[in-house]
Formats: C-alpha cells, structure tokens, sequence
C-alpha cells in the first residue's frame, strides 16, 4: 500500500510537469511578447506561439524544435521582411509548424533567401500561408527532408515560388502557386513528391534537373495551367495532370483541441507527457483494484 502510494504521488508530480510543459506566448500589441523574435527565444520545445494581428517588420530565426507559430488570421496578421533576407528562416530545427500568416518581401542578400527558407530543417510543417512579393517564397536547401507544404498561396516571387535545392523526400501539395517567375524549380534534388497543386501563370511552370522527383501521387498529377512542360531532366513529367484547377483547402493546425482553446486564453495546455502519464495513474490504480 505504501509503495502504491508513492508511485501515485510520483505520478502526479510528473502529470503537473506534463501540464506546464507545454505553453502558450502570445505576441501583439498589449501582449507578453512585442515582437515574435522575442517569444521564439522565450519559447520551448511543445510551445506554441499565437501572433496578433498586425504588421511585424521583423526577420525571426527558429533554431528550436518542436515550437508552432501561428497567426490570428492569413489575411491580416503579416510579417513583412523589409527585403532584407529571409522573412523567417528555419534554422537547423525540426518539427516546426508554421501556419495562418501573410509572409511578404524578403530581400536578396543571400542566395537561399525567401519568404520561409529552411537550413538542415527536417519533418516541419507549413501550411495556411500567404506568400507575396519575395525574391523566393519558400526555400529548401542543404538536406532539408521529410518537410510538408500545403494549403498555401504562392505568388509573385521575383524568382521561385518554391526552389529546393539538395533536399529530399519532401511533399508540396494542395497549393496555388501562381505568377512567380519560375513556379517550382528544383535543383539537385530527388523523392520529393509534387501533387494537387495549382500552376498558374508562372513564366515557367516548373524546372526539375534530376527528373527524379514525383510530379504526381500516382492518381492525381498536377493543374499546369496551359502549360504543362516541366523543364530540366528528360524524366520529368507529370504521369496525371488534371484537367481543372484544384480546391485550395484549410490545413487543420497541428495542436489539440485543448490547445487550441487554452491558446486563445492564454493558458499552458498540457503535453503528451502529461495524458501518458495520466493513462498510466489509471493502469496502476485498476491493477491495485483487481488484487484486493
């Protein structure tokens, strides 16, 4: 009995643990964060970061894993890169997410520079985002794998809407990516799997020098807009393009419910230690009831 009691109360040490862990910083006018920088050097891995809406005039680097970044609303919640450099770059950091912002002009001060540019960045996620006016919307370069793309507007990028270069395995779906100067331009890059998406009015549709990246999902190609030649490598083509332009859907955000709702309070939620450690008080305590 007392040891029971003892694993109990460990366990309920470690479910608050679980419940601080992970939390919510809020950034805008009046908030705990004036700047989004501020609240990504603040923030932890599990946290997630809820952006106001507004204009920030700022360029934030993630080097943190497992942070989200999230703003209020697409349309009105803007981060403007003073075409000085990425607008946000994602730094050697894995498991980010990036949703709901409007991410416009970023400079040319570098050769990967972009709206998002992400740097030995592997299984992020960014979706529910507006590109405009940037030298290159997103860029993957240097091993960035296994990263998701979708549910997004990409347009009138100076050069690329997308450009990867040396990365692998990464999936782009689901959005529209339209007068940019080249739509996608790969370069050096194999696996990734091109799909359900939108090109249109592009000056080139889309550039792929290996020919060893998948332009389709093995059912559904892409929407070329009139102009379906994929320029580069002999074996680039799209096995199934669609006769008409795809539905640009909402990505669902990938935080719980509760976070979601504590999110907008203001409160921490809590993480998946916290429900494992709870399933777990609840084994121990049927095991202790079926031996009396």
């Amino acid at each position: 009995m007392a040891s029971l009691k003892i694993i109990i109360s460990i366990c309920i040490i470690m479910l608050n643990i679980g419940f601080a862990n992970a939390a919510t910083l809020n950034v805008g006018q009046g908030q705990t964060y004036s700047t989004i920088q501020s609240a990504i050097d603040a923030a932890n891995t599990g946290d997630i970061i809820s952006v106001a809406e507004g204009t920030y005039f700022e360029n934030p680097v993630v080097k943190k894993n497992g942070i989200s970044l999230i703003g209020k609303n697409k349309e009105k919640t803007i981060i403007d890169g003073k075409k000085t450099g990425s607008v946000i770059k994602i730094d050697e950091a894995n498991n980010v997410q990036v949703s709901g912002l409007t991410i416009q002009n970023s400079g040319g001060s570098g050769q990967y520079d972009a709206g998002i540019s992400m740097f030995r960045a592997n299984n992020n996620l960014l979706t529910n985002l507006i590109f405009i006016n940037n030298i290159m919307g997103i860029s993957l370069y240097s091993a960035s794998n296994n990263n998701v793309i979708s549910g997004n507007e990409i347009k009138s990028s100076g050069n690329y809407g997308i450009f990867i270069f040396s990365s692998n395995d990464n999936r782009i779906y689901n959005n529209n990516i339209r007068k940019n100067k080249i739509g996608i331009y790969a370069d050096s890059a194999r696996t990734n799997r091109i799909y359900s998406n939108n090109f249109i009015e592009n000056n080139d549709q889309a550039f792929d020098n290996s020919g060893m990246n998948l332009w389709d999902d093995g059912e559904s190609g892409n929407y070329w807009g009139g102009n379906k030649v994929i320029l580069g490598g002999k074996n680039a083509k799209d096995n199934f393009p669609l006769t008409r332009a795809v539905t640009i859907k909402e990505e669902a955000v990938l935080v719980s419910a509760g976070q979601k709702t504590q999110a907008e309070a203001g409160k921490t939620s809590p993480g998946f230690g916290g429900n494992a450690v709870l399933v777990s008080m609840i084994v121990i305590w049927m095991s202790w009831i079926k031996r009396k």
